[in-house]
């Protein structure tokens, strides 16, 4: 239940523990958002960091824009060698406060809401697992 509440208020939250330092993650964080040389970009401060996904996206022949495209925040704790990481895996929050009116307006109609639900599903859901994905294998030190 509380997954399908997470996935409707379009955010999830979640925590991962590991061995790594706390300068370790950070480090890490550091060179894997570079926005020079992968999809990422972020900051990282003292207590944890934040990661987004670039929104434009440019390939040989295809330049793409996805607006809705997923950000992680973070805050990491270390203690008895132990860093907690948690996690929470959501919209830009500019383009969220601008979504928000037409979602909660299409909740009330009967055809519309499944037509967000899909446009949602492959502009943010599918970006967000990737990008959740991506800072677990960060995370576990693969």
């Amino acid at each position: 239940m509380n997954k399908i509440l997470q996935r409707l208020l379009l955010f999830e939250k979640f925590e991962i523990k590991t061995k790594l330092s706390k300068q370790q993650i950070l480090d890490r964080v550091k060179s894997f958002a570079d926005p020079g040389y992968t999809d990422y970009y972020g900051s990282i401060s003292e207590s944890g960091f934040f990661i987004g996904e670039k929104p434009l996206k440019h390939s040989t022949f295809v330049h793409t824009k996805n607006s809705f495209a997923p950000v992680v925040k973070a805050k990491i704790v270390e203690k008895d060698g132990i860093s907690t990481v948690s996690i929470v895996v959501r919209m830009h929050l500019l383009v969220l406060i601008l979504f928000i009116p037409m979602y909660v307006a299409s909740l009330f109609t009967i055809v519309m809401f499944p037509l967000v639900l899909l446009f949602l599903h492959f502009t943010f859901v599918k970006p967000a697992e990737r990008l959740k994905r991506e800072v677990e294998n960060l995370l576990n030190g693969n």
